[in-house]
């Protein structure tokens, strides 16, 4: 007997082998349900119970013990019904709630904003978006190639940075260290050389600036993303941890 279908509409193995059993008995005991369907005593008694609930059994007290018996199978397709019953009335609800949920998803969705700018005044737009912000800056910046990239620029930035009491911590490259740079709220620690590479990474609040320094074609990202800055503040932390002062 294929009783696939049984399994598809809920029923769990051992609730239809015992169900089977009864079936096929005109009545039956709690011991011979077991010793025909082996089913342990701990779960027979959970086992009845679900076919009672169903409706699918039903039982008569014989001697104070109970004898079990099955009901008309028709009654599983009555057991199909109250299930699309109980599935319609749980899709009306959830209807109703729909709104609100989407209502408190789309407020709480972040939305993540890329930007990319070529050129040297793209990474001066950047930048600047740094002093509007006015959080506290991480930087890896191993080779400081940005104080020769926009070597007119950053003096002004640097001024402006300081009036706005904005703090910084960079990581820089050992190679940097020789040019002995100082400013107001600025904490510098140094790294391997080994870790250089043309990209300056600047992580401020929900921001993070992406600068890639190259002669011929300079880019600047900024990226606003909860995740992402999260995310890259995990590696500035590790670096700042491996860096010395």
């Amino acid at each position: 007997m294929n009783t696939k279908i049984l399994e598809e509409v809920g029923f769990t193995p051992k609730e239809i082998e015992v169900y089977l059993v009864i079936l096929g008995l005109k009545t039956s005991s709690i011991f011979e349900i077991m010793s025909k369907a082996n089913v342990s005593r701990q779960s027979i008694y959970e086992i009845l119970q679900k076919l009672l609930n169903k409706g699918l059994i039903s039982y008569i007290t014989k001697d104070r013990k109970k004898q079990y018996y099955a009901t008309d199978p028709e009654r599983i397709t009555d057991v199909i019904r109250e299930q699309e019953i109980l599935l319609k009335e749980k899709k009306a609800s959830l209807q109703t709630l729909l709104p609100e949920l989407l209502k408190r998803y789309r407020q709480n969705k972040e939305e993540t904003k890329f930007e990319i700018f070529v050129g040297k005044e793209g990474m001066k737009t950047v930048n600047n978006n740094l002093l509007k912000v006015g959080k506290e800056v991480f930087i890896l910046s191993n080779e400081g190639k940005i104080y020769d990239f926009l070597r007119y620029y950053m003096p002004s930035f640097i001024k402006k940075r300081a009036e706005l009491n904005i703090p910084i911590k960079i990581v820089f490259g050992e190679c940097v260290r020789k040019r002995k740079i100082k400013f107001h709220l600025l904490d510098i620690k140094y790294i391997s050389d080994k870790y250089n590479s043309p990209i300056s990474l600047a992580i401020y609040g929900d921001h993070v600036n992406i600068l890639i320094f190259s002669e011929h074609n300079p880019l600047a990202i900024h990226i606003k993303s909860k995740e992402i800055s999260d995310s890259f503040m995990n590696y500035f932390n590790i670096m700042w941890k491996m860096a010395n002062e």
